[in-house]
């Protein structure tokens, strides 16, 4: 008897999400959208909870097994400023994009008018402390404070900090490389099974925000969404396709062919960290080394946040 095929993840959360429009438009012109808040919400926030508490272990020991797996903190140190310096340009280039589309938009007057409600909103930004306090707040004091308050560049730090220390030791440190990587194929088979639950968590909170918003929330600011997602586009499609042929040698259509899984993903889900699985089987089917992809990965959806740049300017 064949067996019959399952859906693959990214169709199951696109289904998903469709079924929560639904569903939630059905709540909203019944009257019950209170019903969701107090009943199938929940169930959204339990698997946005387990994405959190995930993330810092992934992180964590990712990084860490990269850096072992490299062997070199030459290799480390030289795979991390070319990381860095990518990032930056790649972020700086989204700023760009965004701000253009965001004038031209602004401009044709396709963008809402906020006037009023801008003048009545209050808000007081933060003091800048400065590029050298920025800098120093990066180094933790405390390694489990860093760990439950989440803060991504002090665990990255802390991962370096480690993982230059275990490959520094040489020998002695072989139990230490054998338990992370015991531990980091313990949370990966761990993060998939949350994964997993990503269906339910994309249709229980579409069917909440669309039931207690309505069906304005779809289109009261269709053409700011449709100006972020144009930069979206236009970003992936120059950025990545030059990326993947001046850097890799192999053509656009390839890269996103293999790399598809993972951008819809990260689409559905609004989470890099929870991406990083699927990033990095896209990753490994691209031919992309296992030490470079364990280190570089966990570094991405830490700092590189092309879209919330585009999304910042335009916003």
């Amino acid at each position: 008897m064949e067996k019959k095929k399952k859906l693959s993840l990214p169709v199951q959360i696109f289904i998903a999400l469709v079924l929560g429009i639904v569903v939630g438009l059905m709540f909203y012109f019944t009257g019950a959208a209170g019903f969701t808040t107090s009943y199938i919400k929940p169930f959204g926030d339990i698997f946005v909870n387990l994405l959190k508490f995930i993330v810092v272990p992934v992180v964590l020991l990712s990084m860490i097994d990269g850096i072992i797996s490299m062997g070199d903190m030459k290799k480390v140190g030289a795979v991390g400023w070319k990381t860095i310096l990518y990032f930056m340009v790649t972020t700086a280039v989204a700023c760009v994009i965004g701000l253009v589309l965001a004038t031209v938009f602004n401009n044709a007057g396709l963008f809402p008018n906020l006037s009023e409600a801008a003048q009545a909103a209050e808000y007081e930004a933060k003091e800048y402390a400065g590029f050298m306090a920025t800098l120093v707040a990066i180094f933790p004091t405390n390694m489990w404070k860093a760990f439950t308050e989440a803060n991504m560049l002090q665990v990255i730090v802390i991962a370096l900090l480690f993982g230059g220390s275990i490959l520094a030791a040489g020998e002695k440190s072989k139990l230490v490389r054998d338990m992370v990587t015991s531990a980091y194929a313990v949370v990966e088979r761990l993060m998939e099974f949350i994964i997993s639950l990503s269906p339910i968590g994309v249709f229980t909170y579409m069917t909440w925000v669309v039931a207690t918003q309505g069906a304005e929330i779809l289109g009261s600011l269709a053409l700011v969404i449709l100006c972020a997602y144009i930069g979206y586009i236009l970003h992936a499609v120059l950025v990545y396709s030059v990326s993947a042929k001046a850097f890799a040698g192999i053509s656009p259509v390839k890269f996103f062919k293999n790399a598809s899984a993972a951008m819809i993903f990260a689409f559905t889900s609004t989470s890099s960290a929870a991406t990083l699985p699927v990033s990095k089987e896209c990753a490994d089917a691209l031919g992309a080394e296992d030490d470079i992809s364990s280190f570089v990965l966990p570094l991405g959806a830490t700092i590189n946040m092309d879209g919330t740049a585009i999304y910042q300017c335009v916003a």
